[in-house]
């Protein structure tokens, strides 16, 4: 995740090893991936861990985030970096719907491992390598709010709080728009519900 200095340019989480914590897990729904001229679609997912050794200029936290193709299957990336975060590897049973919640996720602490790669002029920090904190590492504490969203319980309040880039990314996929329907058309039946009662005012 690239972050904006003040001088106008982005400047990208520090490299090397760093503590961190998970703040945000955010799908992304289907997307369409272009790669050496063939195109795919592929579910995707974000997750975005701030440094606790590293800060800004304005004294928080620096955030990273990947992009990983939601899949289990053996060589996934995403698979094999939950595992190596967790220490131990997955079963057939882990999965499914009694299995693992990727909402555990947030607020757990690793130990990134972070490279800079630079395109042209610019310059981008991906993370290598994850794992588990090393041990007599106290737990840090997440200074950011914690962020889940899932276009599975999709929820109109988190998705309005991201960034303009990923609600246009996560409006392009076809889970939002089967999200949102279903959305309004919950909406409109509760209203119907209602359409001969008296309005009143309901708390949360």
């Amino acid at each position: 995740m690239k972050l904006k200095a003040s001088s106008g340019e982005f400047s990208p989480a520090p490299a090397g090893t760093h503590i961190a914590v998970c703040c945000k897990f955010i799908d992304l729904g289907t997307q369409q991936i272009d790669w050496q001229g063939q195109s795919k679609l592929q579910r995707k997912v974000m997750i975005a861990w701030e440094l606790t050794n590293e800060t800004m200029q304005d004294g928080r936290p620096f955030i990273i985030s990947q992009r990983y193709t939601f899949s289990t299957s053996d060589k996934a990336t995403f698979r094999k970096h939950l595992e190596a975060w967790r220490g131990k590897a997955f079963t057939d049973a882990d999965f499914g719907d009694n299995g693992f919640d990727t909402k555990r996720l947030l607020g757990v602490p690793c130990s990134l491992i972070v490279a800079h790669k630079t395109v042209g002029d610019k310059t981008y920090a991906n993370v290598t390598g994850i794992g588990p904190i090393p041990k007599g590492v106290p737990r840090p504490e997440p200074v950011n709010e914690l962020v889940y969203f899932s276009l599975e319980a999709f929820s109109r309040e988190v998705f309005d709080s991201l960034s303009d880039g990923l609600k246009e990314t996560i409006s392009k996929s076809p889970e939002y728009a089967q999200a949102t329907n279903m959305a309004t058309a919950d909406h409109h039946e509760t209203n119907a519900d209602f359409d001969d009662e008296i309005p009143f005012n309901s708390g949360n």
